[in-house]
């Protein structure tokens, strides 16, 4: 690397592994989740991670599919 002014990533490359990897397990945790909840873990479940969340009591998947009247 040279030592050129510039932007930079402010972590070091193997802080910035560890992040990425907790990340992982953390989004990894909450789509489990919404599997639980009769979800498809891949793709559906990391999806609706990133739109609804966690799941509250009421939501979950009725054939495959989101519904907000998820009796379990």
């Amino acid at each position: 690397m040279s030592d050129a002014p510039g932007r930079r990533w402010p972590l070091k490359k193997s802080t910035t592994i560890v992040l990425a990897c907790l990340l992982l397990i953390l989004w990894t945790g909450a789509a489990g989740q919404w599997a639980d909840k009769k979800c498809p873990l891949v793709p559906a479940s990391y999806f609706l991670v990133l739109s609804h969340g966690t799941p509250d009591r009421g939501e979950g998947c009725d054939g495959g599919a989101y519904t907000s009247d998820y009796a379990g």
